[in-house]
């Protein structure tokens, strides 16, 4: 987002994206596709300095093959992460003696079609049924070689730990919520994990794009917790509200905005937002209601505006604005 007025209450704000969200979209959308042919990603911590990263594959596909590429090139623990409500059915609790919201949950082989449980094959089946909608708690047997992992899918995307972000991404390759995780251990110092460039260099030599936690902000599309057109005097608005950090917001849109540059933006307590709506400028506009009309609260909504990721931004851009100014 480019400000190119420094007043704080006054900015031209453009709603293009920047190059660095372009970057990290790009990303995504080659992980997206990597995985939606079967294939593995590498999930990081972070793009320029990463200081570890994860083997991803979809369990649903792993073959044989893929485990063993992924446990000669890891320490040899696979995780599976699943979302909390699948490791419920399957009756996965957490491991015994680990502390409170860790993710890792009892382990498992599968019940049969194995044998010792250890080989590649073997986990590669476990996995496998793992990501089977078929699978029941009586499926496994425990303990086992295969750690699940449970992932929280109720959390806010910009709080995705490595579980969710590797669920989330495989779901949107088109496969089950179902990922291996498994983290890439050193090529140049095997014993320690892969980070930054050798983590990169790895990457790059097996053809496995490189998927940043942080880059999975630029994609999110917020849901409105209420949408609807609304008849005034001054004509047809838009009003929807939404949350952000824990604060509701409402968003009204007067007159045609999509396509419009320097937008104006106002501000307001929201028992006045539909007052203000309802006057007879035919200025195309957007009026913010916030939930106080405390000072406070006036600060985090700019601060909104000029966040990168943020929900407010967020809206402007779904509404069709290139740009909007705070008048």
């Amino acid at each position: 987002m480019t400000v190119t007025d420094e007043h704080p209450l006054a900015p031209h704000i453009s709603l293009a994206p920047t190059l660095a969200e372009i970057h990290a979209e790009a990303r995504v959308m080659a992980a997206v596709n990597q995985l939606s042919r079967g294939k593995a990603i590498i999930l990081s911590d972070g793009i320029d300095l990463p200081t570890s990263g994860e083997i991803v594959f979809p369990a649903v596909r792993i073959s044989t093959a893929d485990a063993a590429f992924a446990i000669r090139h890891s320490s040899g623990f696979l995780q599976v992460a699943l979302p909390s409500n699948r490791c419920d059915a399957l009756l996965l609790p957490a491991q015994q003696g680990t502390a409170p919201g860790t993710a890792q949950c009892v382990t498992v082989d599968a019940a049969t079609g194995i044998t010792t449980g250890i080989s590649a094959a073997d986990r590669a089946t476990t996995i496998r049924l793992l990501a089977s909608s078929d699978a029941s708690p009586a499926s496994f047997s425990r303990p086992g070689h295969v750690v699940p992992l449970r992932a929280d899918a109720a959390l806010p995307m910009s709080d995705f730990g490595r579980p969710e972000a590797a669920v989330h991404l495989v779901a949107a390759a088109g496969f089950p919520p179902a990922a291996v995780l498994t983290t890439v251990v050193g090529t140049t110092d095997p014993t320690d994990v892969a980070s930054g460039n050798d983590l990169h260099e790895f990457a790059r030599s097996h053809q496995l794009p490189v998927v940043g936690l942080p880059d999975l902000d630029s994609e999110k599309t917020p849901l409105p917790c209420l949408h609807m057109l609304v008849d005034l005097p001054s004509g047809r608005t838009s009003l929807e509200s939404f949350t952000d950090l824990g604060h509701n917001y409402l968003v009204l849109a007067v007159g045609e905005v999509s396509g419009r540059e320097d937008v104006p933006v106002h501000l307001l307590p929201a028992d006045q937002v539909l007052i203000n709506a309802g006057s007879p400028s035919a200025e195309p506009r957007i009026l913010i209601g916030l939930p106080q009309t405390a000072e406070d609260e006036y600060s985090r909504a700019i601060d909104g505006l000029h966040r990168q990721h943020s929900m407010i931004r967020a809206i402007l851009r779904r509404l069709g604005c290139l740009s909007v100014v705070c008048p």
